[in-house]
């Protein structure tokens, strides 16, 4: 009876010994791969990586990982002639397969989401500093600006063609609005702005859709069969 007891009790300290082991091996992992992708492929600083597999030591083996989560980085995007900062930004990538030499790695698949300001949308449309962006309802952005002296508000309702990002309809003007020619005047100014994400985001997702959200507009990436370091 005892020797099943030393048994059991040998048998249990191996696997926490295999575990705590994995665990350590996984932290090690995310160190790496944070320092690789800090300062590259647009990211500034240093990103948060989280990898979910367990057990870790059979992907290390393969050099394949599941899942990889990238969280609170910092990204630079190049869109209307200047450069800005993508806020919150974050991806869930599938299928990480890591390079022999582990200075490469390529993704089956990702997605990603990340935030735009609406002042940062401002300048990347190139709108005068007298009219003002916010949140316009579910899908609406709201613009106010000065008209005839006179200060109105309307909405614009956005889409995506491939990696830009432009106005799709223009809502009505009240008051002023009903006056001939106006409403053609606002459509001929807002309804022709666009900006374009220049070059791919990191880990090579690409722009699929755009939410206005009340801190600005919420943009979602996705791509497949990616360089994620080069």
């Amino acid at each position: 009876m005892r020797t099943w007891i030393k048994a059991a009790i040998a048998v249990l300290v191996l696997a926490g010994l295999l575990v705590g082991a994995d665990r350590i091996a996984v932290v090690v992992a995310q160190g790496q791969a944070a320092d690789k992708l800090a300062g590259r492929q647009g990211i500034t600083g240093k990103p948060s990586v989280s990898i979910g597999d367990f057990p870790f030591l059979t992907d290390l083996i393969s050099r394949k990982v599941g899942s990889v989560r990238l969280s609170g980085v910092g990204v630079q995007l190049n869109g209307g002639g200047s450069t800005f900062q993508l806020d919150d930004f974050s991806a869930d990538l599938k299928g990480v397969q890591v390079s022999s030499d582990y200075k490469s790695a390529t993704v089956d698949s990702g997605t990603g989401t990340g935030l735009v300001s609406y002042q940062e949308v401002h300048s990347l449309l190139g709108l005068d500093p007298s009219i003002a962006l916010g949140y316009g309802g579910p899908g609406l952005v709201k613009v106010t600006g000065v008209l005839f002296g006179q200060k109105l508000s309307t909405t614009v309702k956005l889409r995506t063609d491939g990696d830009t990002v432009g106005v799709d309809s223009v809502g009505a003007l009240p008051g002023l609005g009903a006056l001939p020619g106006v409403g053609q005047l606002v459509n001929s100014q807002l309804g022709s702005r666009n900006f374009t994400l220049q070059g791919s985001m990191p880990v090579g997702l690409r722009l699929q859709q755009v939410v206005p959200q009340s801190g600005g507009l919420d943009l979602t990436f996705q791509g497949s069969h990616v360089q994620l370091i080069d």
